[in-house]
């Protein structure tokens, strides 16, 4: 977890969650997803498609063999029939293994200090066999490269497309926080996070999906997809926000055990 001094401002953000209605127009609760980023790599068998109505609605990690960690703004006064999730494939409609969703625990900090604790816990209805991801000790300083992968529209603006089959990944870096102030980030409990690339970083979609860091095969988890870093509504304009699942490390723990 980084050292440096909350910062707020008191201007609201923009979550990145994602749903997609029939006609290429996003419901109010989208999810975020990686825009200027490109297909997948390698595989990452511990991602998540977290889904409503059989679509793709936002990202998750497998974290344990029947846990996902997930964005809150994605589940929160979502009843667990309502959900299901397709972990282990890089196409959010096919492969891998499907399983159901029979618990969800949202952070209490949530419902008192939105955006802030914008984190959850979602138990499967049984266990599944691929590798968990391990949770990182700490996330990095600024600079620190990072990697953000998702399902979703890969243009920048809400409601543009539907989202991609294939999932997108997108190298990125720990920004300062003081690039992250038009969204009241506070620096101990979430990630500013930014692109070397011209208009690319999470978008509608992504949310909820990881931020990564270590290499190619031997990756750990830092972050949770939260929202843009600004409040245009336009992804890859300015930096994003992750909620720092390595500050909540305690929480997760006692949560899943």
């Amino acid at each position: 977890m980084k050292k440096s001094s909350a910062v707020l401002s008191g201007i609201a953000a923009l979550a990145l969650s994602a749903g997609f209605a029939p006609a290429a127009q996003a419901i109010d609760n989208p999810g975020a997803l990686i825009t200027g980023g490109h297909e997948a790599t390698e595989s990452y068998e511990w991602m998540a498609s977290l889904q409503r109505a059989d679509s793709h609605s936002c990202g998750a990690s497998l974290i344990d063999a029947q846990w996902v960690l997930t964005a809150a703004h994605c589940v929160v006064d979502t009843a667990p029939a309502d959900l299901g999730l397709r972990i282990g494939s890089p196409t959010w409609n096919s492969g891998g293994t499907e399983a159901g969703v029979s618990e969800v625990v949202v952070h209490p900090d949530y419902e008192t200090k939105s955006p802030n604790g914008d984190i959850a816990l979602l138990k499967l209805d049984k266990a599944v066999p691929q590798t968990p991801i391990e949770l990182a000790g700490s996330s990095g300083e600024a600079a620190t490269p990072s990697r953000i992968i998702g399902w979703g529209v890969t243009c920048p603006v809400r409601g543009c497309g539907q989202p991609p089959e294939q999932l997108q990944e997108l190298d990125t870096n720990v920004a300062p926080d003081s690039a992250c102030t038009l969204s009241s980030i506070d620096a101990a409990t979430e990630i500013c996070t930014s692109s070397n690339e011209l208009l690319a970083n999470a978008c509608f979609g992504d949310s909820g999906g990881p931020q990564l860091e270590g290499t190619p095969g031997d990756w750990k988890l830092t972050g949770v997809t939260s929202r843009l870093g600004s409040p245009v509504p336009v992804c890859g304009t300015a930096p994003s926000v992750y909620t720092d699942a390595t500050a909540y490390a305690d929480w997760i723990s006692a949560t899943i055990s």
